[in-house]
């Protein structure tokens, strides 16, 4: 089976990391979680991610392991920086 990726950038296009076959969870509708091992772009594992403040939300690529048409999210927020990393974010609508 090929390796789910889900890439986090800034607001603005920059990477900030990717999580590699995360667990996705849907709760509500359009809300979601993923956790998972993160990885800093130079592919090497984060050891601590640092909590994005609310005026710099992220976007996330869930292109790959949506569970509904949505195929980004946005308002992205760290909610654990510790690995496993958990984030937050709904569907773009």
């Amino acid at each position: 089976m090929a390796e789910v990726k889900v890439e986090i950038r800034t607001a603005n296009g920059q990477p900030v990391g990717s999580f590699k076959d995360p667990l996705i969870e849907m709760l509500p509708e359009h809300h979601y979680f993923i956790t998972g091992k993160f990885y800093e772009p130079d592919g090497k594992a984060a050891e601590r991610l640092d909590f994005n403040p609310q005026v710099l939300p992220y976007v996330a690529d869930i292109s790959a392991v949506s569970q509904c048409n949505h195929k980004k999210l946005v308002g992205v927020y760290v909610q654990r920086g510790r690995q496993p990393v958990r984030m937050t974010g709904t569907c773009e609508l």
